[in-house]
């Protein structure tokens, strides 16, 4: 097969060596891709996505994986789509549970799946109001992407309000910035699972932790990933169903009758509390870390 993938990181070169460890011979083409991934195949210098749709179709493109989120957000698979091309990712719709934390958790309010309990909007006085309700620690989120930098945990009201006024300022995160949501801050361990989905249905792959403070002993700020390991003795076959029913079950249906069936990688964020996933985000892609 031909095979494009999108992307630039240590992810994408990942899938490669996945996809050349298998028994058939595949053509591997990278969009930018790496210094590394031009070891693998060959590495494009397309950036508009309807020419690069273009592209895979004139080259008889058989497969394409979409690695980080940001051209998902931007539309990608609903581009190679409409030329009947073959593209592993969400469309533009169903993208919005990463693009818009504002969308998820209002979505995961829609269908009750269990969340912290929050608010979000774009007025600074609300936002005061309710941060003032809520026991420090405080979680300050900017509603678009930050490339996992937007979100941050303040230790006591007034850091809460230096947060929420910077992000809607447009100072800390620009236009990701000008709704927030603000929510409780949950006590527990945190954990990532991968379901691979259809639209319909999905595979859960092992759980991994994912550790995203900056230093040692979760302190400084939360980056886009410091490490990751997997599998993890954390899970137990009993959480990976309360999981599954309370978290992706739900999440697919109703995508469905929000009429954007979400294909690809379901990426969820979870604090487990006195044994309880909570759902803290969603991510349309495999994580990077």
């Amino acid at each position: 097969m031909k095979i494009l993938i999108l992307g630039s990181g240590g992810r994408e070169y990942s899938i490669a060596r996945a996809i050349l460890n298998e028994e058939e011979v595949h053509e591997l083409f990278f969009m930018p891709g790496n210094g590394a991934t031009s070891s693998l195949g060959t590495n494009l210098n397309i950036k508009d996505y309807n020419d690069l749709a273009a592209y895979a179709k004139e080259s008889g493109i058989d497969l394409t994986i979409v690695g980080p989120e940001a051209p998902l957000v931007d539309g990608v698979v609903d581009i190679f789509k409409s030329l009947g091309l073959t593209i592993f990712g969400p469309s533009k719709e169903a993208a919005q549970l990463e693009g818009s934390k504002v969308y998820m958790k209002n979505f995961l309010a829609k269908y009750n799946i269990p969340t912290a309990r929050y608010i979000e909007t774009a007025s600074i006085e609300d936002a005061f109001k309710f941060s003032d309700t809520l026991t420090a620690p405080i979680v300050v989120k900017a509603d678009g992407l930050c490339g996992g930098k937007g979100v941050i945990i303040a230790q006591n009201h007034d850091e809460a309000k230096v947060a929420i006024s910077e992000m809607l300022s447009g100072k800390s995160f620009g236009d990701a910035g000008h709704k927030v949501v603000v929510e409780e801050f949950l006590d527990g361990y945190e954990l990532s699972m991968f379901a691979v989905c259809d639209g319909d249905d999905y595979i859960l792959l092992p759980a991994a932790q994912d550790h995203k403070r900056l230093k040692d002993n979760d302190e400084g700020p939360n980056t886009g990933g410091m490490g990751a390991y997997a599998p993890t003795p954390l899970v137990d076959e009993a959480l990976y169903e309360k999981v599954k029913q309370r978290i992706i079950r739900p999440t697919l249906d109703g995508m469905k009758k929000e009429l954007a069936p979400f294909e690809g990688v379901l990426f969820i964020g979870i604090m487990v509390v006195n044994g309880e996933p909570i759902t803290l985000e969603f991510n349309v892609r495999f994580g990077d870390p």
